[in-house]
């Protein structure tokens, strides 16, 4: 009987830190480099070592994620490095995707200066020439891509990242799953196509819930080309891209020359659009002006319903038809609301503010149309195969 009460108190005692780290909390640690993640991460898998499947081990999994979850990064945790810290670490999966929602909550941020390339900055006539490319690629290229089917899947969170709580009040920190959902797209004639009879009722619902991004198949980077002069954007950096080093612009749109357009939709009904100015980053092939992933930011006002709105799209080599094609696979979506700003028809500053995250994946691209071959009959005897 001892034995027994001695192991349900440490149950108990565990299950007591767990509550306590996962409860409210208005602790706001600074942003830290992604050098100082990985020595954070190791001395909490130290303390709270999270290998098995016994309660126990999915308990200290939790405490790993909470601490994770208190994390705000001043770099981009890239996934080259997620993986590597990953490979490194025995990490369980609520911690891994707290890594991940980590790694996509600085997905805005430059990666660290000791994964940047070593070389210098491209000269001025180099720079206008791979940005008049990036225009041509965008409206013959990009947009001109053939008629192909792809699965668009997406993962959705909500909750309050470490930096958001301004008014530093008990909450709870962290984002926590909200569904997810997949669907089939069509991309012809140069425009992305939804069949409504091929996704479900539940589809549906989850697509008015909450933040959905466009625009990935080229009107997302063709409003950011057309809408940048040569005196609102410039080369800022390289960086290492899947297929070898990319230069990265940074731009900023007024109001007056914004295309970029915001749509709010409170309880079904819309209740903001707007064109506000924006910022962001667009990284090309200095080969080729091929886009290879863009960043964009809206710039808010004090009154407006969303205080935070911001995507990011990337893209990679994909194969469609035996032939490979620069596609979108992958992109985020951010927003940032208060918590009665929408029950309540009435926006305040003083409300504490939640995050939407949409983390979207393009995958199972392949081509839209049909083939034929013809066989030769080979019947025993026959010298000429007939068609």
């Amino acid at each position: 009987m001892r034995f027994r009460a001695s192991i349900l108190i440490l149950l108990l005692a565990a299950l007591s830190a767990a509550v306590t780290a996962q409860g409210i909390s208005a602790r706001t640690q600074a942003p830290i480099p992604v050098s100082e993640l990985r020595q954070k991460l190791a001395d909490a898998l130290l303390a709270h070592p999270s290998q098995g499947a016994d309660p126990v081990a999915k308990l200290e999994d939790d405490n790993v994620a909470t601490e994770i979850n208190q994390f705000q990064l001043s770099e981009r945790l890239t996934s080259v490095t997620l993986a590597d810290i990953e490979a490194k670490n025995t990490v369980g999966p609520h911690a891994k995707q707290a890594l991940q929602l980590l790694a996509d909550r600085s997905a805005l941020l430059n990666p660290p200066a000791s994964e940047l390339p070593d070389m210098p900055p491209p000269d001025a006539s180099h720079q206008q020439q791979m940005l008049e490319e990036a225009r041509v690629y965008v409206a013959q290229t990009l947009a001109r891509l053939p008629n192909f089917f792809a699965t668009r899947a997406t993962e959705r969170y909500y909750g309050i990242p470490p930096g958001l709580n301004e008014l530093s009040r008990p909450v709870m920190v962290g984002l926590l799953p909200r569904g997810k959902y997949s669907r089939e797209i069509t991309f012809r004639d140069g425009k992305e196509l939804i069949d409504p009879m091929k996704n479900s009722q539940g589809q549906q619902t989850a697509l008015s819930l909450g933040l959905e991004s466009s625009g990935e198949f080229g009107p997302e980077p063709a409003v950011v080309l057309t809408d940048v002069t040569s005196d609102t954007i410039a080369f800022d950096h390289w960086e290492k891209g899947l297929t070898g080093a990319s230069a990265v612009f940074r731009y900023s749109v007024p109001q007056q020359e914004s295309h970029f357009d915001v749509n709010y939709a409170c309880l079904g009904k819309s209740t903001f659009h707007g064109q506000p100015a924006y910022h962001g980053t667009i990284a090309l092939d200095p080969a080729s002006g091929t886009v290879l992933r863009v960043t964009i930011e809206a710039d808010s006002n004090t009154d407006d319903p969303l205080s935070h709105i911001a995507s990011v799209v990337e893209y990679g080599p994909v194969e469609i038809g035996g032939k490979v094609y620069n596609c979108p696979i992958r992109s985020l979506a951010f927003s940032v609301v208060g918590f009665n700003d929408c029950t309540q028809q009435t926006h305040s500053i003083s409300t504490v503010k939640r995050m939407y995250l949409n983390r979207t994946t393009f995958t199972d691209y392949h081509r839209l149309g049909s083939t034929w071959r013809i066989v030769p009959d080979t019947a025993a005897g026959a010298e000429t195969p007939q068609p």
